[in-house]
């Protein structure tokens, strides 16, 4: 819950930063374009977000079925990332890093989706079950690793693409 609340006050910072009303209609359609921007960069965030839960919770009940039909969604969505958020607004400070950060979110969460239909689980307890495991791991920390740098971006945080 706090980090709903928190991404909801960097919304409401990043668009006053936009600078809403400040002079004429050209300003005012970028204003929008802004606003809208920030709130889809958002929404895209939140998606994951709940996505990770679902998740977990399939994962627990080890529903393999459904954990995959979960990181194909996650997959599809940043397969997207890169063609909905490409219009960065100019009148937004900081969209081109922020834009970068969730591009390269979106490109983990594709290669975590990659990974996962080339070798879903569940693993055997063995050296070769361990490695796969390790391989699939590897590919979700680094799509939370992304994500997380995305969201701490929107948050005004000081994260840079890696």
């Amino acid at each position: 819950m706090a980090t709903v609340l928190r991404r909801g006050a960097a919304l409401v910072l990043m668009i006053g930063l936009a600078g809403c009303g400040s002079g004429g209609a050209e300003r005012d359609r970028a204003d929008v374009a802004a606003q809208r921007w920030v709130a889809g960069y958002g929404d895209q965030l939140d998606r994951w977000s709940l996505e990770a839960g679902r998740l977990q919770a399939a994962a627990g009940a080890r529903d393999w079925s459904r954990v995959s039909r979960i990181v194909r969604r996650i997959g599809r969505d940043g397969a997207q990332v890169r063609d909905r958020f490409a219009d960065v607004p100019a009148a937004l400070s900081g969209a081109a890093t922020r834009y970068a950060l969730l591009v390269a979110a979106g490109d983990a969460a594709t290669e975590w989706a990659r990974v996962y239909r080339a070798d879903p689980p569940p693993y055997a307890s063995t050296a070769q079950g361990r490695r796969r495991a390790r391989v699939l791991a590897d590919a979700v920390d680094d799509f939370q690793r992304k994500a997380n740098a995305a969201a701490d971006a929107l948050a005004g945080g000081a994260a840079q693409p890696s």
